[in-house]
């Protein structure tokens, strides 16, 4: 992807985001950090935007995404909202005036 990316500075930024490794493993370690932190101080954790822009991302990579910090937040006793019903971060489109579900979202979602 950063051979893709023709500013040098920013392709350096794809290189180190890329060297970064946010995967599972990496999302459920920062969220486990967030939530030993309210649980010592004994308040409720909510994240109430979290999402993928669907123009610019593989719809297996989002639904992916989407799945990894969905369990997480869970796993963890965190709340959450996703970032938004039907905008460029939904979980629905519009097509010819009618309502079209992403399935995959709503599977990384846990829901049917």
């Amino acid at each position: 992807m950063a051979a893709l990316v023709p500013d040098e500075v920013d392709r350096l930024q794809v290189i180190r985001y890329g060297r970064e490794h946010w995967d599972a493993a990496r999302i459920e370690s920062e969220m486990k950090q967030a939530a030993e932190w309210a649980r010592r101080r004994g308040v409720p954790l909510v994240c109430n935007e979290f999402g993928v822009y669907r123009d610019y991302s593989d719809p297996q990579d989002r639904a992916a995404w989407l799945h990894d910090v969905r369990t997480s937040f869970e796993h963890n006793g965190i709340g959450w909202t996703m970032w938004d019903y039907s905008g460029s971060f939904g979980a629905v489109t519009k097509r010819d005036g009618k309502t079209v579900v992403d399935d995959g979202v709503l599977r990384a979602l846990g829901m049917k």
